[in-house]
């Protein structure tokens, strides 16, 4: 019994350690995007393509894509912006996964601003959509009143680099070690 109060104590005092660890503060800026009239690096046309990395899902057998495009802004490091737009005729599934099951987190909309350099082919009427639209970010969806087909489209910025840890030696002592992570750097002594 000792040995578990032992045990538990000494979790509870490496959790208080780790706590009190001085880190690095992450970056708060973000990358500044590209200017909007600046041409994407690459366009991609691919219809499942475009659907998968929008929806995070394969099209299902009754999705009828009539069109998609995505355009990415990329430097040496990678993607640096993104826009995606899609025209689907939706099967119900879908429906279902956008609107009821709400996987993006999508709220109700009563209006939307312009869609930013979007092809001819991505126009209706907005009159005649429901719009859903992520609160805190560019996703939007525009499900048609009178006819099985929704307009989609979001954007955004490429990941942000991670944030380097400085290059420390690894302590030979016992006594408390810093670490980069929630883990230890190494294991504890076997008696």
């Amino acid at each position: 019994m000792r040995k578990l109060v032992f045990a538990g104590v000494a979790i509870f005092l490496a959790g208080l350690a780790y706590l009190l660890v001085p880190r690095e503060k992450m970056p708060t800026e973000t990358p500044t995007p590209p200017p909007s009239n600046q041409s994407p690096d690459a366009v991609k046309i691919d219809p499942a393509e475009v659907f998968r990395r929008a929806f995070w899902q394969l099209p299902g057998d009754g999705d009828k894509i009539l069109q998609a495009e995505r355009r990415e802004w990329t430097d040496a490091e990678g993607v640096k912006r993104w826009q995606w737009f899609l025209v689907v005729e939706p099967s119900p599934a879908l429906v279902k996964y956008l609107r009821t099951d709400n996987a993006f987190g999508l709220l109700p909309s009563p209006s939307f601003a312009e869609i930013e350099n979007a092809p001819d082919w991505f126009a209706f009427r907005p009159e005649e959509v429901e719009v859903l639209q992520a609160p805190n970010g560019n996703m939007k969806l525009f499900f048609h009143k009178t006819q099985p087909l929704l307009h989609a489209t979001s954007s955004g910025t490429g990941f942000r680099p991670g944030v380097t840890s400085p290059t420390e030696p690894v302590p030979t002592s016992s006594g408390p070690q810093k670490t980069s992570g929630r883990l230890p750097l190494h294991s504890p002594p076997k008696k």
